[in-house]
């Protein structure tokens, strides 16, 4: 099953992908289709409801979506990049403090994309962690400079290892 983290209009829902025709949200399943009406437009049924909808992406992680004329906002990460996030989020950095990056989760180090002494600048992905048979990107909260990558290309990390620092 993959595991992904929704904000919905700010409310935070634990969504699980159980196949093609099922979802779990917050341990509750549902059954769900879409119907294609048009490039644009959908029709969703959910539990043997229907419900017009249209979406489009703002960004790599949020969807604005129209359900029945109402307008969301949503935001999904996986749950290994929601816990990077919350990591990073919760480390409060001045610009001449060195940051450690750590692993929020086990995994194998499938790429490093940056090296000691590139500047990177917030939201930049410095390498990609593979973690239950997905590729998560790891990325900077600020701007700032790597000053040391600790691991390697192909190596497995356990949760809480040292990966990278930034200055």
């Amino acid at each position: 099953m993959n595991e992904f983290v929704v904000r919905l209009n700010g409310s935070i829902k634990l969504v699980r992908l159980i196949d093609e025709k099922s979802i779990e949200v917050e341990n509750v399943k549902y059954n769900y289709s879409f119907i294609k009406l048009n490039d644009s437009r959908h029709l969703l049924k959910l539990n043997n409801k229907f419900y017009e909808t249209s979406f489009w992406k703002n960004s790599e992680e949020e969807l604005s979506v129209q359900i029945n004329n109402e307008n969301l906002i949503v935001n999904i990460k996986t749950t290994l990049q929601e816990k990077a996030f919350q990591l990073i989020s919760s480390s409060h950095i001045t610009k001449d403090q060195v940051s450690i990056i750590k692993s929020p989760m086990p995994g194998l180090v499938l790429k490093i994309l940056k090296k000691a002494g590139d500047n990177v600048s917030k939201g930049e992905t410095v390498m990609i962690l593979e973690a239950m048979k997905m590729e998560n990107e790891i990325k900077v909260s600020n701007d700032g400079k790597v000053v040391d990558i600790f691991v390697s290309e192909g190596k497995p990390v356990e949760k809480y290892i040292s990966l990278f620092s930034i200055k």
